[in-house]
């Protein structure tokens, strides 16, 4: 159901910053109101259809205490639930493109707490009904939080062309980010294909560091994504858009390389003490993160593509890292060593190469400097992460 509002809202979230950097408000209000409006009309038509799907469905279980009602509950809320989450994600990204980055964290936090309080009482009352509430009360204290930044002024608009260009705008980065799902299971089915079940399980390691390590370059890079945003609406200058964003991936490198050397350091002892059974993905999460780091250098210059509407190619980018991840990974285990090490390593050089296809595809396509761009990204991440990684080696 995520995708059921067919790119409108990947298309709002591209285009409204813009509108906001060249200082126009009408298109920027006309974005807001043609979004909301959109996402309100799909999702009551769905709410609709879903619904009565259930009744009829589940017409025998309903009120019971069976499977089949547990089943029909949860499914009766999911068109709810996927309303409020996609509004609650429209205000949240409104406030943050409006520039209010403290009041998105604040808020966020706030809410996020209340709705713990809220999830754990909700169990105790209803026990498993109660499953429900976190997700609920988050999305809800979020949208009325968030209310009077993100929606002040908003109002219905009916204007099915303009829909219509919203949706062709949009349905290439919905596309992108369904891509981006597979990326994200690539080696997960590598593991299930060539290895086995235990495997996949030690695995989580791995992907616990992935998460840990990639967290905070990905929040500052779409902090990131949000200014080169304005900063391209307001003068349309890509050359200009460039420099910018090789001067922000080099912060976010010198960022991904400490993050890098803190996982690398911390998750032998995390997993020692605390997951002892797990402790055979150690030097699988170590090798990981280290090409994700240098994937987490270039993110900006990813969402350069994006900004750009440059669909084609950003597709085409991600379609190749799947191709990547698929081809090292199975390629390692198959012809050097069953493990998840080789997984691993497959999946870090994908990554790392995926970095270096998009710097040269914009160093080509803009007539910029390639050495410019690596210097700004891999630059400091690799400056930090090879001596540490040094040290850490000879200290063993």
């Amino acid at each position: 159901m995520n995708y059921a509002q067919f790119g409108v809202l990947n298309a709002y979230n591209r285009d409204y910053p813009q509108a906001l950097g060249r200082k126009d408000m009408t298109e920027a209000g006309k974005l807001k109101n043609t979004a909301m409006t959109f996402m309100l009309i799909i999702y009551a038509a769905i709410f609709v259809v879903f619904e009565g799907w259930v009744l009829i469905h589940y017409r025998g279980s309903i009120g019971t205490d069976t499977d089949g009602a547990r089943y029909a509950f949860g499914y009766a809320l999911c068109p709810v639930l996927i309303l409020l989450k996609s509004f609650d994600d429209m205000s949240n990204a409104t406030v943050r493109m409006n520039g209010h980055y403290n009041k998105s964290a604040i808020i966020g936090f706030i809410r996020t707490v209340l709705a713990l309080i809220i999830g754990v009482a909700a169990i105790n009352v209803a026990g498993y009904y109660g499953l429900y509430a976190m997700t609920l009360s988050s999305a809800a204290l979020g949208i009325i939080m968030f209310r009077n930044d993100a929606f002040k002024g908003a109002k219905l608009s009916f204007d099915w062309p303009y829909m219509k260009l919203m949706i062709l705008g949009g349905l290439p980065l919905l596309i992108n980010s369904l891509i981006w799902t597979i990326v994200q299971s690539v080696d997960k089915f590598v593991i299930l294909g060539f290895l086995s079940t235990d495997d996949l399980g030690v695995y989580s390691v791995p992907l616990m560091g992935f998460t840990t390590m990639v967290l905070i370059p990905q929040t500052i890079s779409q902090v990131f994504y949000i200014k080169i945003s304005h900063l391209y609406g307001a003068n349309h200058d890509e050359n200009e858009m460039l420099d910018k964003a090789a001067y922000f991936s080099r912060i976010t490198s010198v960022i991904s390389g400490a993050a890098c050397l803190f996982v690398f350091y911390v998750m032998p002892v995390f997993v020692h003490y605390f997951m002892p059974m797990y402790t055979d993905g150690t030097a699988a999460t170590q090798i990981l993160v280290i090409g994700v780091a240098i994937y987490a250098t270039t993110m900006l210059y990813g969402n350069i593509f994006s900004v750009l509407k440059l669909n084609k190619s950003l597709i085409a980018n991600s379609v190749a890292l799947c191709i990547f991840n698929a081809v090292f990974s199975s390629a390692l285990v198959l012809f050097v060593d069953r493990s998840i090490n080789m997984v691993a390593i497959g999946t870090g050089l994908s990554y790392a190469l995926y970095s270096l296809l998009l710097m040269v595809k914009l160093a080509h396509r803009f007539k910029y400097s390639l050495v410019k761009l690596l210097i700004n990204s891999w630059g400091p991440a690799v400056a930090i992460m090879v001596p540490g990684v040094a040290v850490y080696m000879l200290m063993r």
